[in-house]
């Protein structure tokens, strides 16, 4: 979930990163031109702190110039803008982006949410339940509280979802195992922010993580909307639960980010496809 690659790791994943972000060809050879114009990308944050080696953490000065950018382009949108244009029945503006932070860390209100508000920017923040409060000597920041959680959810750019319960693999758990991570994570966040959690992230969510079944059965438990971590573009009429998100990562420039809302990390999908086992780095909380 969090973890520092070592020094050789870092540089190969920024390589490749790199490598599918300026090569033109790849992102040809993956869309085609099958790709509409009208497209949303839902950008994946965890957490904010000026660390190095950490893919999961983003300088809150670069998170800024970022949040700068979609406000200055008008191009960052909501979760309900995003569900409406999936369902045919809204436009959005060409590469729009919506934003999201898994985990629900405590630089999320510390650091991510005053940018937001700042830039004006909606975000999703996706929590899993039996991490609300933790603070482990290992951890590189605690998890938010319960009253933290309901600060954050006082912001109307904040919409809160749920990252399931404990933080595992949905697609590795019994049926019975996974409805209950996506049932007590939904009922619990629900109570403490006092809201309905109508959306899901899939923990890690790479091609073990999620399947027809877990879909299925976020959708039975109630979930309007769940997000995997598959790159690639939204578009209109894709099936709101098993959307796919692009991770923006600590470590890279303000045009490679740039380059990414305009789709240069599509092609990544291709990775997530074939060589899934080599991205299968994780540290488990619980």
């Amino acid at each position: 979930m969090i973890y520092k690659l070592p020094l050789y790791r870092w540089v190969v994943k920024k390589l490749a990163r790199n490598l599918v972000v300026k090569t033109k060809s790849l992102r040809v050879l993956f869309a085609g031109s099958q790709l509409p114009e009208a497209c949303v990308r839902v950008l994946t944050y965890h957490r904010f702190a000026n660390e190095l080696l950490d893919p999961f953490c983003v300088r809150p000065a670069d998170f800024d110039a970022q949040m700068e950018v979609l406000a200055r382009e008008r191009r960052a949108v909501s979760l309900d803008q995003v569900l409406a244009f999936v369902s045919g029945a809204g436009s959005l503006p060409v590469d729009a982006c919506l934003v999201t932070i898994d985990d629900g860390m405590l630089s999320t209100l510390r650091e991510a949410l005053p940018i937001l508000e700042k830039h004006r920017i909606p975000a999703v923040a996706f929590v899993s339940s039996a991490l609300v409060g933790l603070n482990l000597p290992d951890l590189p920041e605690p998890y938010l509280t319960i009253n933290e959680l309901k600060v954050l959810n006082e912001s109307p750019l904040i919409t809160i979802g749920s990252h399931a319960h404990t933080h595992r693999s949905m697609g590795e758990l019994p049926l019975q195992d996974m409805r209950e991570e996506a049932e007590i994570s939904r009922r619990l966040l629900g109570e403490y922010v006092g809201s309905a959690i109508d959306s899901f992230a899939y923990p890690f969510g790479m091609q073990l993580d999620f399947n027809e079944a877990t879909d299925r059965a976020l959708e039975e438990v109630g979930y309007e909307v769940a997000f995997n971590s598959m790159h690639g573009a939204i578009i209109k009429g894709m099936a709101p639960i098993g959307l796919p998100r692009i991770k923006i990562e600590g470590g890279e420039s303000l045009a490679t980010f740039v380059a990414i809302t305009r789709g240069a990390m599509d092609a990544w999908r291709l990775i997530d496809d074939r060589f899934w086992r080599a991205q299968r780095v994780r540290k488990e909380i619980a």
